[in-house]
């Protein structure tokens, strides 16, 4: 079988920073497209297009057809991953999803500093989506298989406001879902968890072996 795997940044990173998980993918044998997407000002809108327009270039190239389509979702990325997914345009193209302690459910932390900081969606504007999602609970087809891989070793100051298990940024309750395929938890920090060998190789066996720990 081959893969053809797209990398997608989370909140206020860019493309640069899912290099080490790029190479680390590639030095195992797989094809890697580390996309960009503008996640921290515009509107989601503006990165759900180019997410779009990314898998129905696969899908005319016939990509889709001879390779099983992977998408990675490192924090919000997850969540521009789940909004694009909706659009009936790019029914059927991804195969598998995996998100990366990626707030998919909701955020805990965009909670509580909209108490401090109202008009922080106004600046941030992604973050808006949080509104709709809380109506909204759709996420992924039920034809696509979804692996979470979740950290739970706190750190930083925005750790403090959240509960036992978070990664410093992301909560449990804000991540995880019955309908996944299937989940690990690691100690390890969020802004640690695109840069380890060992989160690379959590996604190879879940994407050959369809678990994440191999008996």
């Amino acid at each position: 079988m081959n893969y053809r795997i797209a990398l997608i940044h989370g909140f206020f990173r860019n493309y640069k920073d899912m290099e080490e998980l790029e190479n680390n993918l590639m030095n195992m044998g797989y094809t890697v497209d580390n996309l960009n997407f503008p996640l921290t000002f515009p509107s989601i809108d503006m990165s759900i297009n180019i997410l779009k327009k990314y898998l129905l270039s696969l899908k005319e190239k016939k990509i889709n057809k001879q390779n099983e389509i992977v998408l990675i979702g490192f924090g919000f990325g997850g969540v521009l991953i789940r909004e694009t997914l909706k659009l009936e345009e790019v029914s059927g193209i991804v195969d598998k999803v995996i998100l990366l302690s990626s707030p998919i459910n909701d955020s805990t932390l965009h909670r509580r500093l909209k108490r401090t900081f109202p008009f922080i969606d106004l600046i941030f504007k992604p973050l808006a989506i949080y509104s709709k999602t809380r109506r909204d609970r759709r996420r992924f087809d039920k034809d696509i298989e979804v692996g979470l891989i979740i950290g739970r070793e706190s750190s930083g100051f925005f750790g403090k406001w959240l509960g036992d298990y978070n990664d410093g940024y992301i909560e449990m309750k804000d991540v995880a879902f019955p309908a996944a395929k299937d989940k690990i938890l690691i100690p390890i920090t969020h802004n640690e968890l695109n840069k380890r060998i060992g989160t690379a190789r959590y996604i190879h066996n879940f994407i050959s072996k369809g678990k994440f720990r191999l008996e």
